[in-house]
């Protein structure tokens, strides 16, 4: 399925902790994913990025799961879990493997289980744990579940490891509880892995670090062929497109409503990026480059008179050299962008990437998004016979 991806959470964050780092690395804002894990579990954790992906979800999160976990005989967890409070069971005799066998085999099928009081069921409105945290009296109904095989792994009382096969709703927290409350013993999951949902398996999860490298790479594609996209630059989120090209250039002023007589700030990787606008840069001019550069300071200098499309009649053209990495990295593979601010001709500049879908709709071929972004304009200056000439302040002060 494109766009949906394995990402294995470990310990200690929560499912929406991991959504918000897919989030930041693949730069989409809709991200889903099917089916929770508790902080104190780890394993799969599928994930859908962007809107087709997460529509699929549902069908994911209807598939079999695996898990592997460990029961803590002799001792009940108001959570169920490890999180919660332990009251240890009196007057309890160790229980031989094959009484635990005998009870397991009763829980395999459609069975009836009650949530966990600490779950996110819904309860006359409000979260089951929101209500148990407040100290409110709950009584969950039981729900019909399928667990299709329970396996013992391991097994020296009071701990037992087993390998659960389920269907979907299936808490193994109360599937814990339960086992260890026909026991007599009572009991609680100690620990929690997911290895598997549906076809999405533990050893075919992907680093976030890999899911961020693969959607820079489709961005790039996108610019390389003559796409346009909203990304955040230096400052604050750009309306970016190939700076080289001109239909590319004319798409923008299109979309962005932009005056025809108006040029764009143009993005470089290096000061050799000027060459490609015919700008000769002699020994003071250089040595104000140097001073500014990288840093958010636009440059207004000659250029070429053959790139009318750009300079739009004026002969200047102003560029910017970023000293964000990220921003750098994305420009040595596409080379100069045109980048003016994410904006309508006349309305404020987006800061986030609703505000600048507003302005934009589908007539960009792709949103990076980093969440709320503003940042003070770029400092505008022009070189004159080696001198500066301050057009607009701004976050670099001259």
């Amino acid at each position: 399925m494109k766009d949906i991806f394995t990402i294995y959470k470990p310990k200690g964050p929560t499912s929406y902790d991991m959504i918000a780092q897919v989030k930041k690395a693949t730069g989409e804002s809709r991200v889903g994913h099917a089916g929770t894990l508790d902080p104190l579990a780890e394993g799969v954790l599928v994930v859908g990025v962007g809107r087709d992906a997460t529509r699929q979800l549902e069908g994911v999160v209807k598939k079999e799961k695996e898990y592997i976990a460990d029961i803590k005989l002799g001792v009940t967890s108001e959570t169920d879990d490890e999180e919660g409070i332990k009251t240890k069971t009196k007057n309890v005799k160790s229980v031989k493997l094959s009484e635990v066998k005998e009870v397991i085999e009763k829980f395999i099928g459609i069975v009836d289980q009650v949530p966990p009081i600490y779950s996110a069921i819904k309860v006359s409105g409000q979260r089951a744990y929101k209500a148990a945290r407040k100290g409110q009296e709950l009584k969950l109904a039981p729900r019909k579940v399928e667990i299709k095989s329970i396996k013992i792994l391991k097994y020296k009382y009071p701990n037992l490891k087993i390998r659960v096969i389920t269907g979907r709703g299936v808490y193994i927290r109360s599937l814990a509880r339960d086992i260890g409350k026909a026991l007599g013993t009572g009991g609680y999951m100690s620990d929690l892995k997911r290895e598997r949902v549906g076809k999405f398996k533990a050893s075919k999860a992907i680093d976030i670090n890999r899911l961020s490298d693969k959607y820079l790479k489709r961005r790039i594609k996108i610019l390389r062929n003559r796409g346009i996209g909203v990304i955040p630059t230096d400052t604050i989120y750009g309306l970016v497109g190939m700076a080289v090209d001109n239909n590319t250039v004319e798409r923008i002023y299109k979309v962005r409503k932009r005056q025809p007589d108006k040029p764009f700030i143009i993005l470089i990787s290096s000061i050799s990026d000027l060459k490609k606008f015919g700008v000769v840069v002699d020994d003071k001019t250089k040595n104000i480059l140097k001073k500014y550069w990288p840093g958010k300071i636009s440059i207004i200098l000659p250029c070429s008179s053959k790139l009318k499309y750009l300079h739009r009649g004026t002969n200047t053209l102003a560029f910017r050299l970023p000293s964000d990495l990220q921003l750098l990295q994305l420009l040595n593979k596409t080379g100069p962008l045109v980048a003016p601010s994410a904006n309508l001709e006349g309305k404020k500049p987006a800061i986030t990437i609703k505000q600048a879908k507003k302005y934009f709709g589908d007539q960009v071929d792709f949103y990076f998004d980093q969440g709320k972004y503003e940042s003070e304009s770029s400092t505008l200056i022009k070189i004159e016979n080696g001198e500066i000439i301050t057009l607009r302040n701004g976050a670099v002060k001259i």
